[in-house]
C-alpha cells in the first residue's frame, strides 16, 4: 500500500480550515473540512481528526467481527467526535458555532468501510473507472435527488456549498455508512470540496492514473484545482493498493 496527501490553502482562502490524518498502522484514513461561514473552523477540523484518532487508539477495531459490527462502530465513533466538538465549542466563547464535515475510511480483509458527515467524499477508482461513494450532505444534492435539478445545475447553483450537516452542528449528527469492495490495484481518494469543485471526474481519473508515487499524485491534484481557480482549501488523501 501507498499512500500521499496534501492539505492546501488553496489561491482565496486567509486560512486553510482542511485538515488530514493518516493512521497507517490501522488503516484509518481521515479528513475534515472547517465549515466556511462557522468560527474557527480550522480548529474544528483539527480537533476533529484528533478526536477520532483517540476513539480508535482507545477502541482498537481489529476485534470487530462482520459489517454491521463495523459500522456500529464507525457511528459509535462519529458520536464520540461529534459530542467532543460540541462540547469544545461550549467551553470556550471563541469556538462557538464552529463545525466541520468529516468523513474516513478503513480498510480491512479487501473490504473499505466508508462514515461521512458532509459533503468531503471518498471515491474508488477501478478498472480504470472512478467511482464516487459518499453522497453529499447539501442542500443542492436534496435538489438532485428529488429531481428538483439536474446533477449541471446543481454545478452553478448559488447555494452548492450548502451542507445540511456538520460535525459540531447539533447533538444527533448521525454519518451515513458504506462498504465496498477492494482489491490490489485500486485506488482511493478522499477529498475535501476545494478539490472536486474545481477538477471533474475525468481530470482525476487522469491524474490519479498516471503517476505510480501517490505523493506526487496528491501534489498533481492539488496543482490542478489550483490552476483551476483555487478558490477554496484543498485536501487529498490517495492510496494505493498496489498489485503483488
Amino acid at each position: 500500500m501507498k499512500i500521499g496527501y496534501m492539505t492546501d490553502g488553496g489561491r482565496r482562502r486567509p486560512t486553510n480550515e482542511d485538515a488530514v490524518k493518516v493512521l497507517q498502522d490501522v488503516n484509518f484514513y481521515m479528513l475534515a473540512d472547517g465549515v466556511g461561514g462557522n468560527r474557527s473552523g480550522e480548529v474544528a477540523s483539527q480537533s476533529a481528526l484528533d478526536a477520532l484518532e483517540k476513539f480508535i487508539r482507545h477502541n482498537p477495531p481489529e476485534w470487530l467481527d462482520g459489517r454491521d459490527e463495523i459500522f456500529r462502530y464507525l457511528r459509535a465513533a462519529v458520536r464520540y467526535v461529534n459530542q467532543f466538538i460540541i462540547k469544545l465549542s461550549d467551553a470556550q466563547p471563541q469556538f462557538t458555532g464552529m463545525a466541520t464535515t468529516l468523513v474516513f475510511a478503513y480498510i480491512r480483509d479487501g473490504e473499505m468501510y466508508v462514515a461521512n458527515v458532509g459533503d468531503s467524499r471518498v471515491y474508488l477508482i477501478h478498472d480504470d473507472m472512478i467511482q464516487q461513494i459518499t453522497d453529499d450532505h447539501t442542500y443542492v444534492n436534496d435538489l438532485v435527488k428529488m429531481g428538483a435539478i439536474s446533477r449541471e445545475e446543481a454545478h452553478t447553483h448559488a447555494r452548492k456549498n450548502v451542507i445540511t450537516r456538520a460535525i459540531g452542528a447539533n447533538a444527533n449528527n448521525e454519518p451515513d455508512c458504506f462498504s465496498v469492495e477492494v482489491a490490489a490495484g485500486d485506488r482511493i481518494l478522499l477529498c475535501s470540496d476545494g478539490l472536486y469543485d474545481e477538477v471533474d471526474d475525468e481530470e482525476i481519473l487522469y491524474s490519479v492514473s498516471r503517476f505510480d508515487d501517490m505523493t506526487i499524485c496528491a501534489e498533481d491534484l492539488v496543482a490542478l484545482a489550483n490552476e483551476n481557480g483555487g478558490n477554496d482549501n484543498i485536501s487529498v488523501i490517495i492510496i494505493d493498493l498496489m498489485e503483488d
